[in-house]
């Protein structure tokens, strides 16, 4: 006879089970063994048998689909374990919509169903397990606003040009002519390094005033140049619903519209409205959820904190902000450990959550988030956050592991998410994942912005694939974007390429302000928009034994000339197809410090190392006469026979060898096949 003390596993089904059943089945028998329905009432059971002295680790298994109208928490026990019954089940946090009938809606024949009461308003819509096409005006494209005026919050933010925010924009008339219930959209627009999103709250059709709900965080007129004036489209307009895969939400009726896609009709359609926009809260320690389809959250997000002046500290407030500064940064995770020791998940599938799909935050310690496939997050896919340098030791986040996962296709809703953010943590491997097909950045870790004191150091990035970030509508981002004081770190043998920005900033390897203590070695970086290592400023830097490959972009630049040694480089190959091998900026001419290194232009016979401010040109020779360095830097072709098909294996007689370069591993030297 089953009883608590001779069993590890209690069995929950959401469509059989019954909370007042033992849960020791996972089907009903005839001797009163049945599931329970509810995970909550699982993990009550463990906790009150917990005060007993029951100790053994325990599992939750759970039998097919589970929903969930609010976040499962896990708190006060240790040692449980959350997987499927069988094959793997999904973890829903919506709400099925059923009763779907043919209906015409803006003269498109559609599919039509009545939201079941008591369902909140939802932005987000998810049919047959991928998110639905939100209504987008313009279709393709986007619109350029007028002009706008400040909206001071106080005097403070006045002495920071860029942090000066809208509540309006005046935009041209003519483009919203004819189009419907623009009270009830949402605009959109890209702002530099964020996207910003509000609810409109009124729209003057005879002056083109456009009102929104949330301030803009950033000014909204041009700060480098008219590139970068700020571009918009609006959402969820009953005009533009036309395209298969659409739907829209007519919230006066309470009636949702779909267009079908080929295949799709009444009777196979499975869709769902969510409802939480969180699945799991995770405060306990050994916790472990694995092997389980994880999805269907809000992702509604509206930022809170404002900024408090030349310090650059930014506190919570009362109004609201369409974006964060950067990243994304202060959104939450759908799947979040707050608090936690030694939990993990693994082997699960995570799609369509919001905002970010993982959260490690604050005070938690050896957590691994490794072998999941995660994708169409709302922003970013992985987000690990710890108290800063000036917090208590209670708040310090350290050595988490980040492995092996398949992160892509991000930013559905938020461009500014990277496929893994990591602020004020320490010790945290981010390891032989695959990250591509995000809008900012691949991974980003940091958040201190020059000298200061930073709890951010010891961190590994090693043995990534990193490719396919930006596609043009966003600026300043990188393939790794690192920030602050990081003594410790190490960048290392991972290999990206193929970043695109809108205005400026489509770099490999984004070392920003302040960057310090750090070592890049044995990476792979081609196919750039613009150079393949960007130091912003820094010091004692060491960049060796890299393939920068500039192609038509330079290989490094360096945006700000200070006194003290900002970086080595060292044993690097660095080639470019007819551009310099440094870049040159507004500030200064390059200066860094290079010994051992080959650089080889690919198109012209001699190299230009760089080209100056009056268009003075240096090969090496004369660069290094210029500066009386001769430092083993040679001029010479690399061999590598494989380099048009991205395969950087060296020549066993490459004459890099010889100085001293060390051949890379092939996972990194050679094209790896997507997963």
């Amino acid at each position: 006879m089953f009883s608590i003390e001779n069993v590890a596993t209690l069995y929950v089904s959401w469509a059989a089970g019954d909370d007042s059943k033992n849960g020791f089945a996972p089907v009903a028998d005839k001797n009163g063994n049945a599931p329970l329905k509810t995970i909550d009432k699982a993990i009550a059971i463990i906790k009150e048998h917990r005060k007993n002295g029951l100790c053994r680790p325990m599992t939750i298994s759970v039998v097919g689909d589970y929903y969930t109208y609010e976040p499962i928490v896990i708190e006060n026990v240790r040692g449980v374990t959350v997987e499927p019954y069988g094959e793997m089940g999904r973890i829903i946090g919506g709400v099925r919509i059923d009763g779907w009938e043919k209906s015409t809606f803006n003269d498109v024949e559609c599919l039509c169903a009545t939201v079941p009461h008591g369902v909140p308003d939802f932005t987000d819509f998810y049919v047959n397990g991928d998110r639905a096409k939100v209504t987008r005006y313009p279709a393709t494209g986007t619109l350029k606003i007028i002009n706008s005026e400040s909206y001071l919050l106080d005097q403070d933010v006045s002495v920071k040009k860029l942090f000066n925010p809208s509540k309006w924009f005046l935009v041209d008339k003519k483009d919203l002519e004819g189009l419907d219930n623009i009270s009830d959209a949402t605009i959109n627009y890209y702002h530099y390094w964020v996207d910003e999103h509000s609810p409109i709250e009124c729209y003057d059709r005879e002056s083109g005033k456009l009102t929104m709900k949330y301030l803009s965080r950033f000014l909204s007129t041009p700060l480098y140049g008219k590139s970068s004036a700020v571009d918009y489209y609006l959402t969820n307009i009953p005009n533009a619903f036309s395209e298969t895969g659409e739907w829209y939400l007519d919230r006066k009726s309470r009636i949702v519209y779909y267009i079908p896609t080929e295949g799709e009709d009444a009777e196979t359609l499975e869709a769902f409205a969510p409802v939480t926009d969180k699945l799991f809260v995770i405060k306990g320690e050994d916790i472990r959820i694995r092997g389980l389809e994880l999805t269907c959250t809000a992702s509604d997000y509206a930022s809170n904190k404002w900024y408090s002046g030349e310090g650059g500290i930014f506190k919570d407030g009362d109004i609201l902000y369409g974006s964060d500064i950067q990243s994304v940064c202060w959104a939450p995770g759908a799947i979040c450990f707050e608090g936690a020791v030694r939990c993990s998940l693994s082997n699960c599938i995570i799609h369509g959550l919001g905002v970010h799909g993982i959260e490690i935050g604050k005070s938690c310690r050896r957590i691994r988030v490794e072998n999941n496939e995660i994708y169409d997050t709302s922003a970013g896919g992985i987000k690990v956050e710890g108290g800063c340098a000036k917090d208590d030791d209670i708040y310090v986040t350290s050595d988490c592991v980040i492995r092996g996962n398949h992160i892509h296709n991000g930013g559905t809703r938020y461009a500014a998410g990277c496929g893994i953010l990591v602020r004020d943590a320490s010790n945290i491997e981010i390891s032989e994942n695959e990250i591509h097909d995000f809008l900012y950045t691949g991974i980003s870790v940091g958040w201190i912005w020059g000298y200061a004191e930073s709890a951010t150091y010891g961190n590994i990035i090693r043995k990534n694939h990193i490719y396919n970030i930006g596609n043009g509508d966003l600026s300043d981002m990188g393939g790794i974007y690192m920030l602050g004081r990081q003594s410790g770190t190490v960048i290392s043998e991972n290999r990206i390429h193929d970043i695109r920005c809108h205005v400026y900033g489509a770099w490999g390897i984004y070392l920003d302000e302040g960057s310090s203590n750090m070592t890049v070695e044995n990476n792979v970086v081609y196919n750039t928009g613009k150079e393949s290592v960007h130091l912003h400023y820094g010091r004692d830097n060491v960049i060796r034994n890299n393939m920068l490959c500039g192609g038509e972009s330079s290989t490094f630049i360096t945006s700000k000339n200070e006194e003290h040694n900002q970086v080595v480089l060292e044993n690097n190959i660095m080639l470019t197809r007819g551009a310099d091998i440094f870049s040159v900026n507004w500030f200064n001419v390059m200066k860094p410090n290079m010994s051992r290194n080959l650089i080889f232009d690919l198109e012209r016979e001699d190299a230009v190392m760089v080209t100056d401010k009056e268009g003075t040109i240096f090969n090496l020779k004369e660069w290094e006469a210029l500066f009386d360095w001769k430092c083993g830097n040679i001029e010479v072709d690399p061999r590598i026979p494989g380099l048009a098909n991205h395969d950087f294996t060296l020549s066993p007689e490459s004459p890099a060898i010889k100085l001293g370069f060390k051949p890379l591993p092939g996972s990194v030297a050679k094209k790896k096949e997507k997963k």
